[in-house]
């Protein structure tokens, strides 16, 4: 690859601001917690998040898919949470909000498991377009219309362990 890698937000920015986060979410319920992780590209940043929480946190996985390689497709679902989620506490964490649907799949499905109370958590708020009124409650950074990868985010099912947010320098959006 041919392209130079360019770093949009580097480890101690991400460290420094998970640490935030973990102190903001924390006071938002009552002591527990289940912390449902959408699968793949956030589950760096639910494992640090989590380790940041002051609170008992019970972790479980959805997982939905609408990608193939940088190309978005139909969104569907091919996992869901194992933990049963009624009446309980749920923190909804995902990696990057750019239109929105991702999100707003995985609420509705937390909710319809009857879920008592349900906040949402991104790393990444993409300054685009959004084709939903649900917003996440905490948000990590707001980053412009760049294909990003890295913390957990790839590009093909490669970067995903790059300890930074990164993009292809002179590629600005996918």
């Amino acid at each position: 690859m041919n392209q130079k890698v360019e770093v949009l937000i580097d480890r101690e920015r991400i460290e420094r601001r998970v640490r935030e986060l973990g102190e903001e979410i924390s006071g938002h319920f009552s002591g527990n917690v289940v912390v449902i992780s959408i699968l793949k590209g956030a589950f760096i940043f639910t494992a640090d998040l989590v380790r940041n929480l002051k609170l008992d946190a019970e972790v479980d996985f959805i997982r939905l898919k609408s990608y193939t390689g940088s190309k978005k497709g139909e969104l569907r679902l091919t996992y869901r949470p194992e933990t049963d989620l009624k009446g309980k506490e749920v923190l909804i964490v995902d990696d990057i909000f750019d239109t929105g649907e991702s999100l707003e799949f995985a609420y509705r499905e937390v909710l319809s498991a009857g879920a008592k109370k349900v906040k949402t958590c991104v790393l990444l708020d993409k300054e685009v377009e959004k084709r939903t009124e649900l917003r996440p409650d905490f948000v990590g950074f707001k980053i412009p219309d760049y294909f990003v990868f890295g913390y957990g985010l790839d590009l093909n099912e490669t970067f995903r362990g790059l300890p930074y947010i990164a993009y292809f320098e002179g590629v600005k959006n996918g």
